[in-house]
This record gives C-alpha cells, structure tokens and sequence, in this order.
C-alpha cells in the first residue's frame, strides 16, 4: 500500500513516484472506519489474439487455465474514500485480443496521509500470447504455453513453466525464470537475475546485478556492467561480457568468448574453445577440450588441462600453463611464465620476468630480455636468445641454439640420433656444456677474455688458453662456443 503525507502541491507528484519507488507501506489510518477496500471481479471472452494486461501501484499475477476466458480477480485499497472510488479497472475483448488496464486518478494536493493498491490476478488461456506491464509492485507469471513480454518498472519478476519465446525485463527490481521451454530474453538495469533450466537460447542484459545461470540446454550470450557473472551447464556455445564483476563459467558443450575488464575470469570443463579478453583481472582456465586464446592487460593467467592450440599474451601478469595437447605460445611482458607438459612446440618470451619450460614435446624458442630461462626437456631442439638472465637448458633432442647478452649459460643432456649442433654466445659471464660420453662433436669455442677448460677427450688441432680447436669422438656435427668476457667450460656427463 502506497502513503503520501502532507506536501504541497508543487512536490506531490514527484513525492508520489518516489515514496512508491522505495517502499509499499502498509495501509495506516488513524479511523479505521475511513478504509476503502473493494473486490473486483470479471470474467472476459477470449476467442484469440494477445492478452494486455496494463498494471500498477501493486502485486500482479499472471496463472493460467484450459479454458477460453480471461479471469480478473482484484482488490482495490485506498486510506481514502475518496481515491479509492478514483481507482479503476477496464477489461476489453475484441479481435485482438482482451486489455486489461488499471487507472488511477491524478492527485494534485492532498493534506494527510494517503496510501492506496491494487492486487490483480489474472488467469489467461495456456495458450494466448501474453503482454503485460507492471509499475511499482511485483510480478508473478507462471504457466504460459504461447510467447509473452513481461516488464517491470520498480518491482520484482518471477518467472516459471513456460513454453514459447519470452521476454523478462526490468528496470529496479530482481528478477527468477525457471523452466522455461523455448528462447527466453531477460533484461534488467538494477537488479539481480536467476535462470535455471531453460530448453532454448537465452540472452541476458545487466547494469547493476549478479546474473546466476544454471541448465541451459542451448546457447547463451549474458552482458553485464556492475555484476558478477555465474554460468554453469550450458549446452552450446557460451559468449559473456562484463565490465566491473567477475565471471565463472563451468561445464560448457560449446565454445566460451569472454570478454572482462576489472574481474576474475574462471573457466572450467569447456568442451569447446575458450577465448578470454581481461583487464586488471586473473584469468584461471582449466580442462579445456578445444584450443585456448588469452589476451590480458594486467593479467594474471593460469591454465591447466588444454585441449588444442594455446595462445596467451598479456602484460603485467605471470603465466602459469601445463598439460597441453597442441603447440603453445605464450607471451608476458612483464611476468614470470611457467610452461609444462606441451605436447607440441613452445614459443615463450617475457621483457621482465623469468621463463622456465619442462618436458616439452616440440621444438622450444625462448626469448626474454631481463629475466632467467630455464628449459629441462625439449624434444626437438631448444633456441634461446636473452640479454640479461643466465640460460640452463638440459635433456634435449634435437640441436640447440643459445645467444645471450650479459649472462652465463649452462647446458646438459644432449641425446638424439643423428647430427644435432650445438651453438653457445655469451658475454660477460661463463658458458658451461656437458656432453653424453659417445659425444661426436667438431669444436670450435673461442673467449676474448677468459679461459677454454675442456675436461672431456678430444683431439685438438688449435689451442690456447682462449682457443679450442678440434674434434670429440669421430667429430662431423658442430659444436661452436664463442664467449667475449669468460671462461668456457666443456665437460663429460
């Protein structure tokens, strides 16, 4: 029940929206007596088109029945005689369809209290198309068979057992739908949304509000401003975007696009592919069927369980990534990047932060400018390039390729059949290899300022104490050293 006190006439209108807007206030009169409160009933005709329901200032509920008319309950209440009596409802058939309307009267001054309401329900045939509005009090539908378009302004909307495509929109107040057999289309500016068990797509709109879905047998786009963002057990493809809340989707069939700008982004058992755009967020990704894409500012990533192609770029943020069935990328600006498990190759780099990759089935190439890398297990081969961090590259198949600037460089576990060269640069710091003991290897290492040590046999054909010239084993495939400011170091396993 809506109350105005006394105000004078240039704010009443105004005092009026808003006093309805915050609250409905429980019918208080200082006579009894002076309480109006009416029933209003009317059945109308239904011989098809849409039902028009036009409501306000009160709970409105929409039900259903088998019949062929449309059935108008009401109760009319007012603190005031006077506007109670003011307070109509219309109800009209024609070809198109029934309308059913609330008027209220326009009050312009009014001394004391005032409060007035109307609760409605309205049962339709299952199968007529339904519109209805509703201002200031909120909305219960439940058992439509034919498509409808429900608006709120200021109030609640409760959704339920439906068939056909819908539309749910509000503009201040919560809204539910749950079972609904077909497309349904929700929109909401400042409230919360809760679906569950929807047979259709669905597409959800947010300002303001969490937006929780759950059991969407198709696919679903959810856009959200102010929100968190909850998806779980969508059957298609999942596409979600928002700005200042997190996302989590879990248990997608189809693929996930997800954009976010200030929030958490967590995926978990995508059957599809997984394309994540984050700012100022962490993004977790785990058990992804298909291939993974990241792009991050300011990101935080960390995936596991990937079942394609990986790529993931982003600044400011570490990487964390293991267990991949396909080749990966990664890339961090400024961030340490742990790489595990990848089936195929690796392609990592980082400006200020470390890079350490294991067991890598495919050919590894790192390239950082200030930060350590470390590469253990690289089955085709490993290329390294560095400007100032130290480089420690161990059990390696395939040749391997290693140019830094200002750090040392260590190497072991070379193995592979055939030929599988070797060069090391370096300057101002030491360069370190250990060969396999049926090593077969032509040398040439050379230091400007520092010492040539070589621990392993080898026939030589040049040497100093910066010059190493010669052959391990029976020679033929390369093993080049060249180091500017220190010392070199050759050694047997």
């Amino acid at each position: 029940m809506l109350r105005l006190r006394s105000l004078s006439p240039r704010f009443l209108v105004a005092a009026l929206a808003l006093t309805a807007t915050l609250t409905a206030l429980p019918l208080l009169a200082e006579d009894d007596q002076s309480r109006f409160e009416v029933k209003y009933t009317k059945d109308l005709p239904y011989s098809g088109g849409r039902v028009t329901i036009d409501h306000g200032f009160g709970s409105l509920a929409i039900r259903t029945h088998a019949g062929n008319t449309v059935e108008v309950r009401a109760t009319i209440r007012s603190s005031d005689h006077a506007i109670g009596r003011q307070i109509h409802i219309t109800g009209t058939e024609g070809s198109g369809g029934v309308t059913v309307r609330t008027d209220f009267p326009e009050i312009h001054d009014y001394h004391g209290n005032l409060s007035y309401s109307v609760e409605m329900t309205v049962t339709v045939p299952a199968s007529a198309p339904v519109t209805a509005k509703n201002r200031f009090g909120s909305t219960s539908v439940q058992g439509l068979q034919a498509p409808s378009a429900i608006e709120n302004k200021q109030g609640s909307i409760t959704f339920r057992d439906a068939r056909g495509p819908h539309s749910l929109t509000s503009s201040f107040g919560s809204i539910e739908a749950t079972d609904v057999r077909g497309e349904l289309t929700v929109l909401d500016n400042n409230g919360s949304i809760h679906v569950r068990k929807v047979e259709g797509n669905l597409s959800v709109t947010n300002r303001f509000g969490s937006v929780d879905v759950a059991d969407v047998s198709r696919s679903a786009s959810i856009l959200n401003t102010n929100g968190s963002i909850q998806a779980l057990d969508i059957g298609g493809n999942l596409k979600a975007s928002n700005a200042f809340g997190t996302v989590t989707a879990s248990t997608v069939r189809g693929s996930v696009d997800v954009t976010a700008t200030n929030g958490r982004v967590d995926l978990s058992n995508i059957t599809g592919a997984a394309t994540v755009k984050n700012t100022f967020g962490t993004v977790i990704a785990n058990t992804i069927g298909g291939a993974l894409t990241v792009n991050g500012q300011n990101t935080k990533v960390e995936a596991d369980r990937i079942g394609g192609n990986t790529v993931i770029d982003t600044a400011f943020g570490g990487v964390t990534l293991s267990n991949v069935t396909g080749t990966a990328r990664v890339r961090s600006s400024n961030g340490n990047i742990k790489v595990s498990d990848v089936s195929g190759a690796l392609d990592a780099g980082s400006r200020f932060g470390t890079v350490h990759a294991e067991r890598i089935r495919g050919a590894v190439e790192v390239e950082t400018s200030n930060g350590n890398v470390t590469v253990n297990g690289a089955g085709a081969g490993a290329k390294v390039r560095s400007s100032f961090g130290s480089i420690f590259v161990d059990d390696v198949t395939g040749a391997v390729d290693i140019l830094n600037a200002n750090g040392a460089i260590s190497v072991a576990g070379l193995h592979g059949s055939g030929c599988q060269p070797v060069q090391l640069r370096t300057s101002f710091s030491s360069i370190k290899v250990a060969l396999p003991s049926d090593a077969a290897y032509a040398v040439s290492a050379r230091t400007s300022f520092g010492r040539v040590n070589s621990t392993f046999p080898l026939t030589t054909t040049s040497t100093s104490e910066n010059t190493l010239t010669g052959t391990i084993g029976r020679g033929g495939c390369k093993l080049d050293i060249l180091n500017a400011n220190g010392n070199i170091t050759i050694e047997r396993e």
